[in-house]
Order: structure tokens, then C-alpha cells, then sequence
């Protein structure tokens, strides 16, 4: 965000012919006749270049993660035990001081001169970020110090801060900084006037500021509509008065802080999503949605939005919210550069799965748009009888008899036939298991997410590495593979592996299976009974292995234990006849009889889907298969030429 400029010709605080709180009549978004251009109207410009010279010199710019030679540096984001010692220690020090009543309220404005002729200056900061560090390292003696924003004006450095913190920071007037003494002095003229660079205004009364920013939006809400209207920030009364937008960084910290303020006034997410489904930022000279970013952050499931009048010259600055907003049924960006290119509507549509309305036009009816929203989330695999479909070799019943007894007695022996260098081992167990050696293995995206770094040092690679993790696991029984109401079993084939002697493709093979076994309780000896499922991925082993094949992949997950005495919570099991379930290895390739009801709908829907036939068909394929699916679809080809025009389904 660039500075905002005051309205003309009335159109600000006390304009008549303008009222910036008046949210759209009809409590929804509406769109503008025409767009509001430049800056004249006084809009925020979110993204033009900043000031260097009378700017706010902001500390965001600095990496977080950043700690100079001497530790003084440190990240101040999360929790306070990741805070580095000298940040964490002047956090509890100030906490202190205000305990005991004497507060830090009295600042005393300083002015630093030095900076511009110093050999830093040919950085990109002109040398501040160095001359803060320089500042904080040396100041802080008995007491760590923290500075916070710093105002560039002339050949002056500005900055505020406390009594205590300014006597040591005085104390370094004459000391050389980068080849060139600094002047330090108290700023008796900022002091006077206010610095008026900060979003707490002039009175510096962070409390009357709040209040000020919760009355403006109050006044910018529409129940009916469920509408939070922040369009034309640049010419609302109390910004100006606030001079919370006369910057690029002050205006891009106030959004953020407005938004939130309006997440403190509710309860939940819940309420808020409930209390808000439409959000204007119409007229606000907006040229990369990064600028308004944490907008997708907090009201993720927003319905409608209108960005109408803004800067959005092409497809990069709307593309940050490609993947976002996935609810979002109404978008208005009547006004924005972007809305000329050739691929327009296509591309904005192809973003937001649900978006029916663009532009007032509708695009997709309310049918179109469910169907593609259920494109984007996975769909769960329909629970079906064990199948094994191995390519008639057996390899899935070789590998498996051999697995299982080896991993309960002798894991070494096993690594070394099945595992090499290559082969990639994770665990997966379930948030609520408190057990050690699974909770401190797991690979649970869901509880340490996708993109922390223990997603990447959880996937054990190599044999070597995965039999030291083994070592470290629990010892289990499996039940014997000829039980067939403990297993589930399933594996098909696969192309494009690469062939390990290095001559083309080979075949893959995947392998899911789901059972139980037993674990002893270290704390008292009463075996455990755990669920688990397991999914290999098999290749054809390189040139001198023991077996023909090996594991390139083996993702074991772990459900909750409970003790071998109490009663297991499993679904009763359909009774069905011991042939329709093809878990004897041997006999893998002969059709099973009729499916109960629940397994013969999955398998209609699945060759229904496959073949497009309709369901009439795809049960006279089924049936003459006997009711096994790779039958159906070999019959299907060898009779698709004959099949009448009824037998396919007709497009809608």
C-alpha cells in the first residue's frame, strides 16, 4: 500500500455528496457504474512503490529467523519458547516493570544523524536494518534492548522509545558506526509535534485508536447483508484522522489489524464465518492481492466478494487466491485491468470452483458449480472384498506369506531381503495414541502439517536407516494370513516403473492391506490389540538381490491400542461365503458369487463409471462375470462393438 491523499471538493469528512460508511443498498455487494481511477478520490494505492526518504522504515522487513553474531536479533513470531534468549529475556523484562507498576508509558523521541554517510549506506535499506543492530547490540549492556519502528527523515534516523531504554542509547553518542561517528540526540521537535507515523495517532493512545477502528467498522457492517464493507479506505474520516494510510506499510498493517480486530468480536470461527459472508474492497487501488492476503486467512469461507475498482493489471495479482476461497459464489472485478485480457472469464472461473456469479453474469448454475467443489476434495474409496489382482504370478501372496512372519521375529533378516538403499519407510499413528515410540515417529500430516520440516525427517530412507527405526518399535504378532476375518487385502498392477537394470519400463506392483496384531504394554504386560493398514509399493529388485522384487515404498498406519480383554469396537462383519473373499493366495484369479447388496451397488457404480453404460448394462456385465470387476471390463471390450445405443448412458 502507497499513501492515500485526502479527498477533494468536500468528498471526505464533512462531504455531503459522498458517504463512505453507507454500506451498497440491498446489503449485498453491488456493482459501481463505472470505475474510480488514480488516487484522486483519495483510494489506498496497495501497491506502489515506497517512499525512501520521510517513509516508515518498518522492522517487518527484517527475517524473523535473523540473529546477527551476538544473538541480539531474534524472531519474536510464535510461542515464547521460540524466541531467542535475549528477545524472551527483554519480554519478561518489560512484563516485570509493568507488574511493579512503573510502566513504559513516557517515550522519548530520538534522532540518530550518521546513517547516509556511512559505508552501510550502499545497502538496499540505505544501511538501517545495520545501523538498529548496531544500536541494540551496543546499548544493551546490563539490559537487552529492542528497538521498534524507525522513521527515515533527511539525514536523520527517528525513533521512539522509552526513558530507561534512551539513556543507554544516548550513552553511544560519538561512537563509530560503519567508518562514520553518529550525533545521538533527544528529537525535542518530534517530541512536540508527534511522529505521526504510527497507527496509534498522534495522542499515541493505543486504547482511543481501537475504539476509534471498532466504530468504523461497526459503522461499516450490514446485518442484513451480512456484509463488512471496506471499500474507499482512503477517504474514510477516521483513517485520515488516524493517518493509518499515509504509507504503503501503514496501510497494509491497518487492513491486517482491522481484520484483526473483527476476529476479537467473536467467539468462534463458526460465528464469524456465519456473521460475515460477503466482504467489499472495492476502490482501493489494490494491484496484488498479497496485499490483502490475510483476508483469505481469516474468512476462508467467504460467499461473496467484490474487488470492483481496483489495479489488478493481469492474472498474477489475482492468482495468490487461486487456491483459496473455495466456497466463494459472487466475485465483482468490474474496473481492474485485468477484466480486458483474452482468457478472463475462463481463467477466474477455473480458480474458484464454486463461482457462479462474475461480474453480475452467471457462470455456472448451482448444480455445475457442486459437482466441480466435489472435484476438489477426495473422495472416499468404497470398502470392497479382498481382491488380489497380481498379474497371475502370485507375488503379492509370496511377498506377504514371508512379510509378517518376519517383521514379528526377525526384522534384520527381513530388511535384507526386501529392502535396499532406495526404499522409503513412514509411520503414520493416530493424534489420540500417547504412545512413545509411535508418537515420536509419526508422520501425521494432519497434526504437524504439510509444510513443517518433520514431514520431510520422518520419511526413512534406506534400509539401514529404516532397521534403526524398526529396532526402536514395539514387538507385534499378526494373526496367520488364512484368517480371513482379520484381513483385508487388495493389489493391482501398474506401469511406468523404471526398470533398475536401466531398459525401459517395468511393472509395479501396490499392495493395501488392513488388519490387527497383538503388542505388549511395557507398563503392564497385557497385550494390546491395534488396528493398522499398510500399503507397500513393489518393483522388480536390482541385479543380485535375494528376491525377484523389493519394496520401494511401505506406509504403515497406526490406530489406537486397547487391551487384549476388552471387547473389540470393529463393524460386524456381512456373513458371507469363505470363496467370495479371494484371500487364499493360491486361487487369487477365480471369480467369487454374488456380492452382498452394499459391494454389488460399489461395483455397478464402479463399471457404470468405467464403461458409461447405465446400470441395467453394467449388472448384466457384472453378472455374467460373476460379479468380479476385471471380469466385467474384459467382457465389456470384447463386446463394446455389439452393445446397442441404450446400453451407454446419454448426455445431459
Amino acid at each position: 500500500m502507497a499513501p492515500g491523499k485526502r479527498p477533494r471538493d468536500g468528498a471526505g469528512a464533512g462531504g455531503s455528496h459522498h458517504d463512505p460508511l453507507r454500506a451498497p443498498r440491498g446489503g449485498g455487494i453491488s456493482k459501481r457504474r463505472r470505475p474510480v481511477t488514480g488516487d484522486r478520490d483519495g483510494d489506498i494505492d496497495m501497491d506502489s512503490a515506497p517512499r525512501i526518504s520521510g517513509d516508515t522504515a518498518g522492522r517487518g522487513g527484517r527475517n524473523p529467523r535473523r540473529a546477527n553474531g551476538d544473538g541480539k536479533r531474534g524472531g519474536v513470531q510464535g510461542s515464547l519458547a521460540r524466541l531467542t534468549p535475549t528477545a524472551r529475556e527483554n519480554l519478561l523484562s518489560k512484563a516485570e516493570r509493568s507488574a511493579a507498576g512503573k510502566g513504559s508509558d513516557k517515550k522519548v523521541a530520538i534522532k540518530i544523524r550518521g546513517m547516509k554517510d556511512s559505508k552501510a549506506s550502499g545497502n538496499r535499506d540505505g544501511g538501517l536494518r545495520s545501523l538498529l543492530d548496531f544500536i541494540e547490540r551496543k546499548a544493551s549492556k546490563g539490559r537487552p534492548i529492542t528497538l521498534g519502528r524507525a522513521v527515515v527523515r533527511g539525514e536523520d534516523v527517528c525513533l521512539t522509545v522509552s526513558q530507561e531504554d534512551a539513556q543507554n542509547i544516548l550513552r553511544l553518542n560519538g561512537y563509530t558506526f560503519a567508518g562514520v561517528p553518529l550525533a545521538i540526540e533527544t528529537d525535542d521537535a518530534a517530541a512536540t509535534q508527534g511522529s505521526g507515523a504510527s497507527t496509534t495517532g498522534q495522542d499515541g493512545n493505543t486504547s482511543d485508536v481501537k475504539t476509534k477502528m471498532l466504530g468504523m467498522l461497526a459503522s461499516r457492517y450490514d446485518a442484513d447483508g451480512l456484509l463488512l464493507n471496506l471499500s474507499s479506505l482512503g477517504t474514510d474520516p477516521i483513517m485520515i484522522e488516524l493517518k493509518a494510510v499515509e504509507t504503503k506499510a501503514l496501510a497494509e498493517k491497518t487492513f491486517k489489524a482491522l481484520l484483526f480486530l473483527v476476529s476479537q468480536r467473536f467467539d468462534s470461527k463458526d460465528a464469524k464465518d456465519a456473521a460475515i459472508q460477503a466482504v467489499s474492497l472495492a476502490n482501493n487501488g489494490i494491484q496484488d492481492v498479497k496485499e490483502v492476503f490475510n483476508l483469505a486467512r481469516d474468512l476462508p469461507r467467504l460467499r461473496r466478494l467484490d474487488l470492483s475498482g481496483n489495479s489488478l493489471q493481469d492474472f498474477s495479482g489475482l492468482s495468490k487466491w487461486r487456491h483459496e476461497f473455495r466456497l466463494l459464489e459472487e466475485l465483482h472485478l468490474v474496473g481492474n485491468p485485468l477484466t480486458s485480457l483474452p482468457n478472463y472469464p475462463k481463467q477466474v472461473i477455473e480458480w474458484f470452483p464454486n463461482l457462479q456469479i462474475l461480474d453480475g453474469q452467471q457462470v455456472r448454475t448451482p448444480k455445475e458449480a457442486a459437482d466441480t467443489l466435489m472435484e476438489w476434495f477426495p473422495r472416499p474409496i468404497p470398502a470392497l472384498p479382498s481382491n488380489l489382482r497380481d498379474g497371475g504370478n502370485n507375488v503379492a501372496g509370496a511377498f506377504l506369506g514371508a512379510f509378517f512372519p518376519a517383521y514379528d521375529q526377525d526384522r534384520p533378516a527381513l530388511l535384507k531381503q526386501f529392502y535396499d538403499d532406495e526404499s522409503v519407510f513412514s509411520l503414520t499413528a493416530e493424534p489420540e495414541d500417547s504412545s512413545a515410540p509411535y508418537k515420536t515417529f509419526t508422520r501425521n500430516l494432519e497434526k504437524i502439517g504439510a509444510r513443517d520440516p518433520a514431514t520431510h525427517q520422518r520419511l526413512f530412507s534406506g534400509a539401514a536407516v529404516i532397521a534403526e527405526l524398526w529396532s526402536r518399535l514395539p514387538a507385534t504378532r499378526h494373526p496367520a494370513l488364512d484368517d480371513l476375518n482379520l484381513w483385508k487385502i487388495d493389489c493391482h498392477t501398474f506401469r511406468s516403473l523404471a526398470d533398475p537394470t536401466g531398459m525401459g519400463e517395468a511393472m509395479g506392483l501396490i499392495i493395501n492391506v488392513r488388519g490387527q496384531f497383538e503388542e505388549p504394554d511395557p507398563a503392564g504386560q497385557v497385550p494390546l490389540r491395534r488396528k493398522f493398514h499398510r500399503c507397500f509399493i513393489l518393483a522388480p529388485s536390482k541385479p543380485g538381490a535375494p528376491h525377484p522384487f523389493r519394496v520401494l515404498s511401505d506406509q504403515l498406519s497406526i490406530m489406537p491400542g486397547q487391551p487384549w480383554g476388552a471387547p473389540a469396537q470393529v463393524t460386524p462383519a456381512v456373513p458371507t461365503q469363505p470363496a467370495q473373499v479371494p484371500i487364499a493366495l493360491g486361487d487369487a484369479a477365480q471369480p467369487g458369487p454374488v456380492a452382498p447388496d452394499d459391494v454389488r451397488a460399489n461395483l455397478l457404480f464402479e463399471v457404470s463409471r468405467r464403461t458409461g453404460m447405465t446400470a441395467e448394462y453394467a449388472e448384466m456385465c457384472l453378472g455374467a462375470a460373476n460379479w468380479d470387476l476385471e471380469l466385467a471390463l474384459t467382457f465389456f471390450e470384447q463386446k463394446k462393438a455389439e452393445l446397442p445405443p441404450e446400453a451407454f448412458l446419454q448426455p445431459s
